[in-house]
């Protein structure tokens, strides 16, 4: 397998602890890729890679870029600020190494071709005279039909030799009533036999090996090396050939898969895990049945209940938009069936959102925390800084801001149940 020259990796590959010096030549991450690597086994083997790991932060541009191609495919709600970083990463060293004329802005639509099971001309004529349409039986009902039509034959058989006892039986016998022995009748052909059967009976045993070959067996069928890609292409396989690319990803989050593949960027397979097809995701409310295509949507902007769920969408061969809803993820009624306390007032006030426009409170960094990081003084340097001193104790530190209306509800609904309050 040739290696890639550039490959970005997530955080999986280093969670599965992927010998990446077999599949590279340079590999990259980026900085919340090593901050989310908190098991002691994997942090000891990222102090000892046999490979150098070069980390990188991506272009500001790049990943407002990104940002925009997410949220038109439905997967900016599925993905972190990590995972957007990678897929920038990605589309930067792609546009440095190979160019950008073949990457997308916009995201390619599925499409879903539905074809009839018969032409239009043929529909509804199942009950016409005339028409015949068989249906598609199994080998059991094959076998079913077989026994009840010979032991029909049999008994209307039985039933004219006693009613009949003057009339002498017939000497010629019909072919379908030839062979009523069940378990004859119970036997499928196999096509085996019937070559058997035409076979020259002045054949022996005794032939010669490479003449029985010659004669007997026959290559249409079997599957050789030279026909294996051909063969597993007709049974629907994602064959992967092995040629060299440039700039990849290796990563196991399958939206994270989706914004690749709809930009058009390569994405490296691990374990296999790597999607087939590519989605586009709409928000669709289950309460009025309207939908959305903004993914940053919280609450339904035709009711204003929080009752979005993203379902993927395609296009038929005439255009219209089709909703495929995954009906294998029942609807639940989690944090629908309890009560809501009453509003707590102040500045560290964590209340449910029950509707869009709902205030929130600034959580501002307060006074003491500003004052303990001087800017303008002399040890200061912007960015990594090692004299810098964040504020991570006081409570507007911890609770997170209103920008991110999903962030909020998940610190709501964590400190619900470490207060044991699991209803």
């Amino acid at each position: 397998m040739p290696k890639f020259q550039h490959l970005i990796v997530d955080t999986a590959a280093f969670v599965k602890n992927v010998q990446l010096q077999n599949y590279a030549e340079n590999c990259y991450t980026v900085p919340g890729v090593l901050a989310e690597i908190r098991n002691n086994r994997q942090i000891k083997n990222l102090a000892v890679l046999p490979y150098n790991l070069q980390v990188k932060s991506p272009d500001p541009d790049v990943l407002a870029k990104v940002v925009a191609v997410a949220k038109k495919t439905g997967d900016f709600a599925s993905l972190s600020l990590v995972d957007l970083q990678v897929i920038a990463l990605t589309y930067e060293l792609e546009t440095i190494h190979v160019g950008r004329d073949h990457l997308r802005d916009e995201p390619k639509p599925a499409i879903t071709v539905t074809a009839d099971t018969k032409p239009a001309v043929l529909q509804g004529t199942e009950l016409l005279k005339g028409f015949y349409v068989p249906s598609k039986k199994g080998a059991a009902d094959d076998e079913l039909q077989q026994e009840r039509s010979v032991s029909e034959s049999s008994h209307e058989h039985n039933e004219s030799e006693e009613h009949e006892h003057s009339e002498p039986a017939s000497e010629t016998v019909p072919d379908e009533l030839k062979d009523t022995d069940p378990d004859s009748a119970n036997e499928e052909e196999d096509p085996d036999d019937e070559i058997c059967e035409e076979e020259d009976p002045d054949n022996e045993i005794g032939e010669d090996e490479d003449d029985f070959r010659e004669e007997d067996v026959d290559d249409d069928g079997w599957i050789t090396p030279s026909n294996i890609k051909q063969v597993k292409r007709d049974m629907g396989m994602d064959l992967h050939e092995e040629t060299p690319t440039t700039v990849a990803c290796i990563t196991t989050d399958y939206a994270l898969q989706n914004v690749l593949k709809q930009i058009g960027l390569q994405v490296a397979a691990l374990d296999g895990r790597i999607i087939k097809q590519v989605r586009t995701y709409i928000l669709r409310c289950y309460a009025c049945f309207k939908t959305t295509p903004d993914a940053t949507k919280v609450f339904c902007p035709k009711c204003g209940n929080k009752t979005l769920k993203k379902v993927a969408v395609s296009l038929d061969s005439e255009g219209k938009q089709i909703i495929h809803i995954n009906t294998r993820r029942p609807l639940t009624a989690k944090y629908k069936n309890r009560p809501v306390a009453k509003f707590d007032g102040g500045k560290y006030a964590t209340n449910p959102l029950l509707f869009e426009d709902q205030p929130l409170p600034q959580q501002r960094i307060s006074g003491k925390a500003r004052s303990k990081t001087n800017a303008l003084g002399d040890d200061y340097t912007a960015g990594y800084s090692p004299f810098v001193m964040r504020d991570v104790d006081s409570r507007s530190a911890v609770l997170r801001g209103s920008s991110n209306l999903k962030q909020r509800m998940t610190n709501f609904a964590y400190d619900n149940k470490r207060r044991g309050y699991n209803k």
